[in-house]
């Protein structure tokens, strides 16, 4: 069981990886694309678009360079990106400032957990990288 503390109201509107990449406005999903609702940022790698290194090109997009943990660093925004397997990414989830975590879940809340390693399972699968910026 998920040790968490509810952070929102249900909102359908953006997914985990918007919501770890600051935006509540849409959905990065680069399947779904061209769908309306849906983006990924442009540079970032979208053939094979479900490995984690994919997700990782989606996020040095905005300014996110690969870290080796995470570990609070101050002065750097971390985040933790999900798989099962390398090719298949699941989630990602925000550092906050107090070294807790911050995630979407699914299409319902967004979530707040003592570390990021305290959601990994079959649902979300286990952080494969932390990037910062």
């Amino acid at each position: 069981m998920i040790d968490y503390v509810v952070a929102s109201p249900k909102d359908a509107s953006y997914n985990c990886i918007a919501f770890a990449a600051g935006d509540t406005t849409r959905k990065w999903d680069p399947g779904m694309l061209p769908a309306p609702g849906y983006y990924w940022p442009s540079g970032a790698l979208a053939d094979d678009n479900d490995t984690i290194e994919a997700l990782q090109s989606a996020f040095a997009q905005i300014g996110f360079e690969s870290c080796g943990d995470g570990a609070v660093e101050v002065g750097w925004q971390k985040v933790a990106l999900y798989a099962i397997t390398a090719d298949d990414w699941l989630h990602a989830a925000i550092q906050e400032p107090n070294g807790e975590w911050s995630s979407k879940l699914g299409n319902s809340y967004d979530i707040r957990h003592k570390s990021a390693k305290s959601i990994e399972g079959p649902l979300y699968g286990k952080v494969m990288c932390y990037m910062k910026k």
